[in-house]
């Protein structure tokens, strides 16, 4: 991370200070991705390329004498409610000379995009992730160094230590000296299996005619921040994509991030996909296994229980079902909106679900709250009960 200008970071103030001021403005530059996730400059920048990231001051704030008017503090009249000094000066208001006020202290800070992804998904984690470890899979193994020896290839300097003085005790000497090849204490260590964490994530996405050009961009960012955020945290993680209009078929990442259809919606096409899937290929005692579906809503009232009852059959193999509706015209941002969508209707009959997460975003500021509440760090039934 290299910052350009004048950063205006305290300097010999000490090393707490100094610290502390590092991560505020950490969490100052945090904020901003948050805000900025669906910005072309940063969807469009490639691993070696950076972005630019403004940044307010975070100046440590202090109070000080007036000096020019040197009448005192606390003093004179008035009551309280009363307003201080002439109405109608502010400044820049039209018709008034130029402010003398300072204006904000911004620096420019400059990031890769693994300073970027970092910054963003150390907030982020796969819920209720189990070790999953297929049958007669013995490749993976940790060497976990857990026990003491009088031979081995690493030697424990405060074990040879604390042998050397008890060694000395019983001879009627305190203190160390005289170490010999008796009090030499080597790290021991075992190899023990290591289960993998396994998993498969379905992104289920709908291309049909009512998802219109702006809510297709929202889809496809927040699949794009998905897909960043496991294929940089998690190797053993499987995609699988899915598109549906009335029906539903698994397509390559290119497809699903730049082909276009239409027609009407059948949202339970997705799920009928995703459970056929799962079952041939991704057996649940051997996978985690992921399910996020994107839509604006629109679903044939008729299928909206079937649908639901698909996400019933599903939840006891899977660990988060999660469903995101992007509706930039929603009703005043009021969670369900119209009384037709498909949110409204899994608010009312789906709450009961286990692992089932639903939320919604009516325009891009809200896409980072929904990858937070399906990829929450604590366990999914917070999400579930919010």
């Amino acid at each position: 991370m290299a910052v350009v200008g004048s950063s205006g970071l305290p300097r010999g103030e000490g090393r707490r200070d100094a610290l502390h001021h590092r991560e505020r403005v950490r969490r100052k530059i945090s904020e901003q991705l948050r805000k900025r996730i669906g910005e072309e400059d940063i969807i469009a920048s490639g691993p070696e390329k950076r972005i630019r990231v403004p940044v307010k001051g975070t100046r440590r704030w202090r109070f000080i004498l007036d000096r020019e008017h040197g009448e005192g503090v606390g003093e004179g009249e008035g009551e309280p409610g009363d307003v201080l000094g002439p109405p109608g000066e502010q400044a820049g208001q039209p018709g008034q000379e130029a402010g003398l006020e300072p204006g904000e202290e911004l620096y420019e800070v400059w990031l890769d995009m693994d300073d970027v992804e970092e910054m963003l998904f150390s907030e982020l984690e796969l819920p209720r992730l189990k070790p999953k470890l297929k049958a007669g899979d013995t490749s993976v193994t940790e060497v976990v160094f857990d026990d003491l020896a009088r031979q081995g290839p690493r030697i424990d300097k405060k074990a040879t230590l604390r042998e050397n003085l008890a060694a000395n005790a019983r001879r009627g000497h305190v203190g160390l000296g005289g170490i010999d090849k008796r009090d030499l204490r080597y790290l021991s260590y075992r190899e023990r299996r290591q289960p993998r964490h396994r998993a498969v994530i379905f992104l289920a996405m709908d291309v049909s005619g009512s998802m219109d050009a702006d809510r297709k961009r929202m889809a496809r960012l927040f699949f794009y921040w998905c897909v960043q955020f496991l294929r940089r945290r998690y190797d053993q993680t499987e995609i699988v994509f899915i598109s549906h209009t009335t029906e539903a078929r698994e397509v390559t990442e290119e497809q699903f991030f730049g082909r276009a259809e239409s027609g009407g919606t059948r949202v339970s096409s997705a799920f009928e996909e995703v459970q056929r899937i799962q079952q041939q290929r991704f057996a649940a005692e051997d996978w985690n296994v992921y399910v996020l579906h994107v839509s604006d809503g629109d679903n044939f009232a008729a299928d909206n229980p079937p649908t639901l009852e698909l996400i019933r059959r599903l939840s006891p193999v899977c660990a988060l079902v999660g469903y995101l509706q992007v509706d930039p015209s929603g009703v005043d941002g009021r969670w369900g909106g119209a009384p037709y969508k498909l949110s409204s209707f899994y608010r009312e009959h789906g709450s009961d679900v286990d692992g089932f997460v639903f939320a919604e975003a009516h325009d891009d500021r809200e896409l980072w709250p929904a990858l937070k509440r399906f990829f929450a760090r604590d366990d999914v039934e917070r999400a579930v009960r919010a």
